[in-house]
């Protein structure tokens, strides 16, 4: 259905002709040394000085964040932060100091260190206008010597080399090409990690909470990239300041604006439009970013020759205001709102609406030589509902939950040791499910059901440690509890029976109050240990509580899912999280090469009964199955970092599997045996090549493929009197539906018109127009008496799109 919708674009198909295989290698250094002197050399000194400066671009004068200073000879090594500032201690003596970032020449120095000094340099920018997909951490060499195990970071810079659905470029579709990181299929929201369920995936903005995070039904990501700044994925062990979650943990960090003058972008591509502004209030002191974007997909429903389809309209929006208030040296202030709205409906058929908001205040602060505070508040809202448009029984169906967050921790640190400790609570409130009759002629009677309200609250600590420069470990502990709380209504069931709606024997209303509670130990660890001064091996056990879940009884997460939380009879889940890999780099931390094996057991995880009645259903638990879960597998990357091309080649092998664990037969899936999830997909190919066309454009290419995820299928089909057709299923997802496989192109030219700077973007995705399997279903082949399977194939054409973004102002006017 949704495929159809897309029929019209093939009048703009093109062909890329340019396709390129060549690896080179290329250098930009600077090979001789700044010398500074600081104090001189007596017999009495102190165990460490610190040094301090900022870093910026030349020319433009802007801070350069991600800056990473190695110090030879000691483990410990920082990043500039937003502002391009640093601050380290370092033992008097001579030393030599490297500075180095992705995407500017390195600066070595040599410093004679003998008292406190400041130094501020300027780095110049490779020789080249476009960079290459390049996933690393702040330092390059950080994979190997970073102690948490299934850490991946990726800049908005980075992100946007990735050729793009409609050429929009999106969070969680670059994160999909990493090994370990998948989704059910094209048009879902979300991303699986490690095995684990999309909502098992912690999601924070700034480390505010955010629970919803699609436009367009999944196809694009809420999050505008040009806002945001970096993106940093925790797969294998949480740190201990981060919980709530079973799974993984997201964290988006949203881009400053500039301290030092005004200016802005705008662009234009095939899914939406789009405008940025950003600039100082007070120079130096205050600044201000303001972005969003608005769609223009609907000329494209129009293409299509079904009426059905023209007769749609999606509509969606996105808007994020930041300010930052750099307070006194050391001390900043930032608030940040995102707020995004979705509308979908497929003729008059059906309909989707979603909104969300998130809000938060955020305090970072350095309180002396080694102590630092963080603090944060935050507000979040979310609504979405269905519409039924037509006829008597014309219906909109709506749910949400809004809730609030506060969190504060300090970290002290030397040069070999770092303890973080701090406490973090949020207090959900779920919004009352409501059916109300939707137009003049709908015949629908109002109902409403109560939903749940509970506070999550936690202690953690953690201690990180160098046992020299070989030697590396983290360890933490988080303590978490949570409580029910009124109002709701408790029901009691037959001990001897299934849980379901007529084995209810009593209830018990709660109007306020503790209704009940849960808590838990969650520690975490993690090793590394140096086999080599560019190899090293890590381990890492974490164990997770998750209070809130979503409720879906699709294959795939869908904008209506309810979010619920953990109640007398839902308790919270539970993964025990273990991870083994070998970190190896070369030629300079140019190349990249990874073996990442995990294993993942779960309990209290959550299944769904056959035809389960989610909505407007005040006791959920009738519709849920509880058992046991568990996932492993392993990753496997080839990285190149550095020069004219770039990419990885990635594979992972992963499974994931339920078994329900109830003694009566109601509440069993498959008798109790193993089965696979939805998500569980055993292999996973990722190619990605960026190819700098100089002077200033930009070739890349990907290629993805994964195995089929799982379905259940139609074993046999019987006719009855009457001449009714009943369909008999297989066991739970016995069987799986096609491989997937697809490859883009993209080609982005930078400075096209404008010497200030703007860019040109074509891009295809699915170049061979490859009709993917978004799911099997079945029905009857015209007079025939079988049910025969059928393909749905939501994206089964080629996309091309093209993209035009200009800057305007900033320090070069």
């Amino acid at each position: 259905m949704i495929y159809c919708l897309f029929q019209g674009m093939r009048k703009f198909g093109f062909l890329f002709l340019v396709l390129t295989t060549l690896i080179a290698f290329s250098a930009f250094s600077q090979t001789d040394s700044l010398v500074y002197s600081f104090g001189k050399k007596s017999t009495t000194l102190p165990a460490s000085y610190i040094l301090t400066g900022k870093v910026t671009i030349k020319d433009s004068g802007e801070p350069l964040a991600g800056v990473g200073l190695h110090v030879d000879g000691l483990f410990s090594g920082v990043s500039t932060d937003r502002f391009g500032t640093y601050y380290i201690n370092i033992p008097p003596g001579n030393h030599k100091v490297t500075f180095r970032h992705i995407s500017h020449i390195p600066i070595f120095t040599e410093i004679n260190l003998y008292d406190n000094g400041v130094i501020n340099l300027e780095m110049t920018e490779k020789n080249f206008e476009l960079e290459g997909v390049v996933v690393m951490s702040d330092e390059p060499d950080r994979n190997v010597r970073e102690p948490i195990t299934g850490i991946t970071k990726l800049t908005t810079r980075e992100l946007k080399a990735i050729p793009a659905f409609l050429g929009e470029a999106d969070i969680f579709k670059g994160l999909q090409l990493l090994p370990g990181v998948s989704s059910v299929g094209e048009g879902t929201s979300g991303i699986n990690v490690r095995g684990a369920k999309t909502d098992q995936n912690l999601l924070l903005m700034n480390e505010a909470l955010v629970l919803s995070s699609n436009h367009a039904l999944g196809f694009l990501s809420a999050f505008n990239t040009d806002v945001t700044e970096t993106f940093t994925l925790y797969k294998g062990n949480l740190p201990s300041t981060f919980g709530g979650r079973a799974g993984s943990a997201l964290n988006i960090l949203m881009r400053p604006g500039s301290m030092e003058s005004w200016g802005g972008q705008a662009g234009l591509g095939t899914s939406n439009g789009k405008l940025l502004l950003e600039g100082p209030i007070l120079k130096d002191k205050v600044s201000v970013i303001v972005g969003g974007r608005i769609s223009n997909v609907n000329w494209l429903l129009n293409q299509s020759r079904d009426l059905d389809i023209q007769n749609s309209r999606l509509n969606f929006y996105d808007g994020y205001l930041g300010l930052n208030w750099k307070i006194a040296q050391g001390h900043t202030l930032e608030f940040n709102t995102l707020m995004t709205r979705d509308e979908f409906q497929f003729s008059n058929q059906f309909g989707y609406e979603w909104e969300n908001r998130v809000s938060s205040l955020r305090y970072k602060g350095i309180l002396g030589e080694n102590l630092s505070l963080n603090a944060l508040i935050a507000d979040g809202d979310f609504d979405n509902a269905f519409l039924d448009p037509e006829g008597v029984e014309a219906a909109k169906v709506q749910n949400g939950m809004t809730y609030q967050q506060g969190k504060v921790y300090a970290t002290w640190a030397n040069e070999q040791l770092a303890i973080t400790g701090g406490l973090e609570a949020i207090r959900y409130n779920g919004k009352p499910e409501r059916l109300n009759p939707f137009g003049e002629t709908s015949a629908v009677q109002p109902e409403q059901v109560g939903k749940e309200q509970g506070i999550e609250a936690s202690g953690f600590i953690s201690l990180e440690y160098e046992l020299g420069e070989n030697t590396g470990f983290v360890a933490g502990l988080r303590y978490s509890t949570y409580s029910q709380l009124g109002t709701d209504t408790v029901y009691q069931y037959n001990p001897n029976a299934p849980i379901s709606e007529s084995e209810i024997v009593g209830q018990t209303p709660f109007s306020s109050g503790k209704i009940i509670s849960y808590s838990g130990l969650e520690p975490r660890f993690s090793l590394r240990q140096n086999l080599t001064s560019t190899a090293s091996l890590k381990l890492s056990y974490a164990r997770l509580f998750q209070y809130v879940q979503s409720v879906s009884n699709t294959f795939g997460p869908t904008p209506i899912d309810l979010w619920q939380l953990s109640t007398t009879y839902i308790p919270p889940q539970r993964s025990d999280n273990f991870s083994l890999g070998i970190f190896k780099n070369s030629e300079d931390n140019t190349w990249e090469y990874s073996v990442d094996a995990f294993y993942r057991i779960g309990s209290n995880q959550v299944e769904y009964r056959d035809f389960a009645n989610i909505f407007l259903n005040p006791h959920m638990e009738t519709e849920l199955v509880f058992g046991e879960g568990k996932a492993y597998g392993a990753e496997f990357m080839i990285k190149k970092n550095l020069g004219v091309v770039t990419g990885w080649l990635a594979y992972t092998y992963s499974r994931s599997f339920f078994r329900s664990q109830s003694e009566f037969e109601d509440e069993q899936i498959n008798q109790n045996e193993w089965f696979p999830s939805n998500y569980d997909k055993p292999h996973e190919v990722n190619f990605i090549l960026s190819r700098k066309m100089y002077p200033r454009g930009m070739f890349n290419f990907t290629v993805n493929y994964s195995t089929g995820r799982p379905v259940s299928a139609v074993n046999a089909s019987y006719l009855l009197n009457g001449g009714l057709l009943v369909p008999d299923y297989s066991e739970r997802n016995k069987y799986r539906i096609p491989d997937y496989f697809r490859v883009d192109v993209s080609y982005t030219v930078e400075k096209v018109f404008s010497k200030k700077g703007d860019s040109l973007n074509f891009s295809i995705y699915n170049l061979f127009g490859r009709r993917n399997a978004y799911s099997v279903f079945w029905q009857k082949d015209g007079d025939s008496q079988k049910l025969r399977p059928y393909r749905l194939a939501i994206l089964g054409s080629i996309f091309p799109s093209i993209t035009y973004s200009i800057q305007f102002g900033g320090a070069n006017e």
